[in-house]
């Protein structure tokens, strides 16, 4: 299994190198990004990037779940700062500071529960050329804080957290 799964990451880093290299032409610098952005499992969905007011970006995240008896809707939003960018033949880099809040909504059959919450963090973004189409990889960690109420009780929630993401660039 454990050989499996070396093979398998080596296969997919050797494709993404190739790939990478044969479209060394495509410009990295779009403005609109799309993919998935999630610092836990409460807070994430699809999320929209604007990088067109460089070095500042916004951001929006979010999912609209329903089901039987259940339903799950959560939205955030975050505005960065880059503090330094990099562009270089095959990839561009950033690093910058951002500032995050999010909602969540969720009921499960008669039990309901909202979160407020916000947080600063420092993350790292590449965005590199995967078959033409500019993809960015980040990843982020922050200090959150937020509160969480549900039917009996509310409490404040404080505590670092990890974020990382995926958007394609047009």
């Amino acid at each position: 299994m454990k050989r499996l799964t070396f093979c398998l990451i080596c296969l997919f880093f050797g494709i993404t190198v190739s790939l990478s290299a044969q479209a060394q032409g495509t410009d990295l610098t779009k403005n609109f990004g799309i993919g998935l952005q999630g610092a836990t499992p409460v807070f994430g969905g699809i999320s929209f990037r604007y990088t067109g007011l460089a070095p500042v970006y916004l951001q929006t995240v979010g999912r609209f779940i329903l089901s039987d008896e259940n339903s799950d809707h959560m939205l955030g939003v975050g505005i960065s700062y880059a503090i330094f960018e990099h562009q270089s033949r095959w990839n561009l880099s950033r690093l910058y500071f951002t500032l995050e809040g999010a909602w969540q909504y969720e009921k499960q059959k008669d039990f309901l529960t909202t979160r407020l919450g916000g947080g600063i963090a420092f993350g790292g973004e590449i965005v590199f050329s995967l078959g033409g189409i500019p993809l960015g990889l980040n990843m982020e960690v922050g200090q959150g804080f937020g509160r969480e109420k549900d039917d009996f009780q509310s409490k404040g929630l404080a505590g670092v957290y990890v974020g990382t993401g995926i958007h394609a660039y047009f």
